[in-house]
């Protein structure tokens, strides 16, 4: 097969998204059901030489990962934000200059995530550089503003305007309002940018205009101390014609319930897919600023999990190491790990699994359905390591409950469409799976109780109207595709 071929097959294998007509998911445009399974690789651009970008992008790809989350201009780890061979982004710090040589690095890049079927969630610029503000508290420049926002985003839309793969996100770790100052007028100025540069319209970022829908926009927010907001829409409303996704951002802290914005957000009555972007990050600081102990996985398939089972299209994996790429010499004691080391710890292995459940059970068809739960009335969102969260098909051909700490659950059936059911238990950490059991189901509530329970004893029981649903969970795939192996072989060869 020659080197043309491969690419074309690649490219082929990518299509744009939109948004379903239920406004609850995403699909290809030519309709087939599309799971979103991110990592946040924030700054990817700046930090990863090609040869270990490669390595990284090959690895979540594989891992079964569709999505990765990356910024064009990240100043966190640079604030002249060069990339690998000392390009910076800019030149001048001037955002109406940007440097040929360094969007040709993250050209290529692109095109890689692409090649290994890889979508890219692209934030044109990082929130530092409109409010001038580090997390740690130096100030700097404000960059980006009202009178020069909209050019850059007219020409960093029309640079990428042709790729499949680039689903487009404004913020950046930061609320639209910043500690009393309202940025609005800055970020609507981009959005306004960014669709005239990909699809040639004039818009204003308040009128419904068809060429909003050809872009896919979001906003990425930061969870706000002060009032508990971590959603998009925490301070946009439905006038905001270009937001098509909600974003949250659950963060690192313990006791976040992302469930309950989950579902709120996807409740509205102007739906909009929603997702949590940036939920706890494995090995991170779950205290401030005593930063010890460090979040393991069982937050990670937590944060998960809830979202996936009240109304998430999609979720986001994060490690404390990968989203700045930690080299070896920057490990440290909180930082033990390097990005390479990390890319393989237990959380991230685990969203492969996450992957084979929930595509063996038709995820475009659930429902969240928290009435199924005795529990959620008596225990509600106090409790957290005892929540349970609960789908049903839309069919009523199946049901999942997750208990989050295993034990014991009464749940009411009546919404599946079979008197005989059976059940299996899937463990999420291991994807091992029980026999099959039967379930007669009862009038009022059937009782379950878990194979184990306790502190990292999570586990997800399927009940389904037949045995063949269930047999599915019991198949792994390797995610080792022949359009996989022969891109790498196409990229290596450059």
């Amino acid at each position: 097969m020659s080197a043309e071929t491969m690419e074309s097959d690649a490219r082929r294998a990518m299509s744009p998204l939109t948004v379903s007509a239920d406004g609850r998911r995403l699909m290809t445009i030519e309709g087939e059901p599309f799971f979103y399974l991110a990592d946040t690789a924030w700054t990817l651009p700046q930090r990863l030489k090609w040869d270990d970008a490669l390595y990284y992008l090959n690895t979540r790809s594989r891992q079964g990962f569709t999505a990765i989350q990356v910024v064009a201009l990240d100043p966190e780890r640079d604030v002249d934000m060069r990339d690998p061979s000392g390009n910076s982004a800019l030149i001048e710090g001037d955002v109406t200059k940007p440097n040929e040589a360094y969007f040709q690095y993250l050209d290529r890049l692109l095109q890689a995530a692409e090649d290994m079927g890889l979508y890219v969630l692209l934030l044109p610029v990082w929130g530092q550089l409109v409010v001038g503000e580090s997390w740690g508290g130096s100030t700097f420049p404000k960059t980006v503003n009202e009178l020069n926002a909209y050019g850059f985003g007219q020409w960093i839309g029309k640079r990428y305007r042709d790729r499949p793969n680039i689903i487009w996100c404004l913020g950046g770790d930061r609320q639209p309002i910043h500690k009393g100052i309202d940025y609005r007028p800055v970020w609507r100025r981009l959005a306004e940018g960014l669709v005239k540069g990909v699809t040639d319209e004039n818009c204003r970022w308040n009128e419904p205009h068809p060429a909003w829908r050809n872009l896919l926009i979001t906003y990425h927010t930061c969870f706000e101390m002060e009032t508990n907001e971590f959603s998009t829409m925490s301070y946009w409303s439905d006038d905001e014609a270009w937001i098509s996704l909600i974003l949250l951002q659950s963060g690192h802290g313990l006791l976040t319930a992302n469930y309950r914005q989950v579902r709120a957000e996807y409740e509205r009555s102007n739906s909009k897919p929603v997702l949590d972007a940036e939920p706890a990050y494995e090995r991170m600081p779950m205290n401030w600023p005593q930063l010890f102990p460090l979040h393991g996985d069982w937050i990670v398939r937590k944060r998960a999990y809830w979202s996936l089972l009240a109304g998430a299209f999609g979720h986001t994996y994060g490690h404390a190491s990968v989203w700045c790429m930690v080299s070896e010499k920057e490990r440290n004691d909180i930082l033990s790990s390097s990005w390479f080391e990390a890319l393989t710890h237990p959380g991230a292995e685990q969203m492969k699994i996450l992957r084979d459940f929930v595509e063996s059970l038709s995820f475009d068809r659930w429902v969240p359905a928290q009435s199924i739960l005795a529990h959620d009335a008596a225990c509600g969102d106090v409790c957290l390591d005892q929540h349970r969260q609960a789908v049903v098909d839309r069919d009523g051909e199946f049901a999942v409950v997750y208990f989050t700490d295993g034990g014991s659950e009464r749940l009411n059936l009546a919404d599946l469409n079979a008197a005989d059911l059976f059940g299996i238990w899937f463990n999420p950490r291991t994807a091992d799976v029980t026999e099959v059991f039967n379930i007669h189901r009862h009038p009022q509530e059937n009782a379950f109780e878990a194979p184990t329970r306790g502190d990292e004893q999570d586990w997800l029981l399927v009940i389904a109207t037949g045995k063949d649903r269930l047999r599915r969970l019991s198949m792994r795939r390797t995610w080792a595709t022949p359009l996989q192996s022969d891109a790498m072989t196409m990229i290596w060869a450059e």
